[in-house]
């Protein structure tokens, strides 16, 4: 018996979840905005809300059993203490590109902390995540 992912795609948009859960945090909410923003430019695919994950991308897996799933090929959620970026491929093996990204902290294997985007180099950011998508489309089939 395969299982279903508790994190499914929904229709809700990226400025509505904004809105009904950050209505008080104007600077969050900016940064959230420029966030997706930047992970659109930078994933070619619109931001699409996985539960309270900002999706950018889906690729298809499949399970120890054998079944087929889909889920984000990146994205990210506000944390208590500001933004985790996910990249499903890990971040371990960008550590050394990462060096200069600015202010962060690594959270399990693909997670990615970090306060506000005052001080995180997005070129270098945008470089990982564009690596890590070419490693993923080698690895899984994927789409925008």
């Amino acid at each position: 018996m395969t299982y279903t992912n508790k994190t499914q795609p929904t229709a809700i948009t990226p400025e509505n979840y904004l809105e009904e859960n950050f209505a008080q945090n104007s600077q969050l909410r900016k940064e959230a905005l420029a966030l997706v923003d930047f992970y659109t430019k930078v994933t070619g695919s619109p931001c699409v809300m996985w539960n309270k994950l900002f999706g950018f991308g889906k690729y298809q897996y499949l399970d120890s059993k054998g079944g087929e799933h889909e889920y984000m090929m990146t994205g990210f959620a506000i944390s208590s203490t500001g933004f985790t970026l996910y990249n499903l491929m890990g971040w371990e093996q960008y550590k050394k590109d990462l060096e200069n990204l600015g202010k962060h902290k690594f959270s399990g294997k693909s997670c990615l902390a970090i306060k506000s985007l005052e001080g995180i180099n997005l070129k270098i950011l945008g470089l990982v995540m564009k690596r890590s998508l070419a490693d993923m489309k080698k690895n899984y089939r994927t789409e925008k």
